[in-house]
């Protein structure tokens, strides 16, 4: 009897060993687990929604938990969004746009808090990679197109607002590029309005026309404002004499490159749920300890009528 109960005493310690070194395993390997945070400027634009849902995507492909928030285009929204991420002491914080004036000091605590910061389209002081397209070169590529279009001279209406730092960024390469063209002038310019962009562009695109019947050309830095300013053309009957450019591929402005008789001539088509895809691989990268370039650049093409069906039968946003 004695026997049996030094038996079943053993056996009990066994027992609870082998469950507490099991917990600690688990436990173990939950604290193993990489969790990372995705902040996105917004999930209305086409480029936003790929580039947000590439990083989910592979970040999840790459065993990592996914805590994820749409900033709603609003900046103090994505501020909220990124203090969040920092209190729930995620190991690593990746940036989809932004606004840098608003957000750069939030990032600020994150790094102060030992958080490393990844970013898709928005250099700032406190990312240690940058993924994106190679804004100077493919925006470069578009206005000397435009440029060439127009036969080296005549009026240019555009939409800019600043405080995004890839929209600064691509205005600079397009006033850059127009100092070399004395004869192709900006002589009107209005800011784009979110939400509702297409509708408020055609509007403006409009009275931009009435006031200035002699445009020959659209431009801005992304596509929406640019689908907008092709329909007031159509509705205008310009669309032999006036054309529009903008920059992203679009799927909408890609489908009207393709129509002959639209006034968009020309986009760059970006990759951006590969430059999504890429991100969440440089956030885990920086969590592992690994050293990372500072920018990550992701191919781009310049989309006009002469390869626009080429470019949309292949690039796999558009499938």
């Amino acid at each position: 009897m004695k026997n049996w109960r030094i038996v079943s005493v053993s056996l009990f310690i066994t027992v609870c060993l082998a469950f507490t070194l099991s917990a600690s395993g688990a436990s173990e390997s939950a604290s193993d687990e990489i969790v990372i945070g995705i902040s996105v400027i917004g999930a209305e634009h086409n480029w936003d929604i790929n580039a947000y849902n590439g990083a989910q995507d592979r970040a999840k492909e790459l065993g990592m938990k996914v805590l994820a928030f749409d900033g709603e285009r609003r900046p103090e929204k994505q501020i909220s969004d990124v203090k969040s991420l920092i209190a729930r002491k995620v190991d690593v914080i990746a940036v989809i746009l932004g606004d840098v004036e608003s957000l750069s000091p939030v990032l600020k605590e994150a790094r102060d808090a030992g958080i490393p910061v990844v970013t898709a389209d928005f250099e700032n002081p406190y990312t240690l990679s940058n993924v994106s397209t190679d804004n100077r070169a493919a925006m470069a590529a578009l206005v000397e197109q435009m440029v060439a279009d127009m036969n080296q001279k005549g009026e240019v209406g555009i939409f800019y607002t600043p405080g995004i730092p890839v929209a600064e960024l691509r205005y600079e390469v397009f006033t850059g590029v127009l100092d070399r063209y004395p004869q192709v002038k900006v002589v009107a310019q209005e800011a784009w309005q979110f939400p509702n962009v297409t509708p408020d562009a055609y509007e403006k695109s409009k009275d931009m026309l009435t006031a200035h019947p002699e445009i020959d050309a659209f431009w801005t830095v992304f596509d929406m404002p640019m689908i907008g300013a092709a329909q007031a053309i159509a509705d205008k009957g310009m669309q032999a004499d006036v054309k529009t450019y903008g920059f992203d591929g679009d799927p909408t402005a890609m489908k009207m490159i393709q129509d002959p008789d639209s006034a968009y001539a020309a986009t760059v088509a970006q990759q951006p749920y590969i430059i999504g895809q890429k991100l969440a691989e440089v956030a885990k990268q920086v969590v592992a300890g690994e050293s990372v370039e500072k920018e990550i650049y992701v191919d781009h093409i310049l989309v006009t009528r002469d390869n626009v069906d080429e470019v949309f039968n292949s690039l796999p946003q558009y499938k």
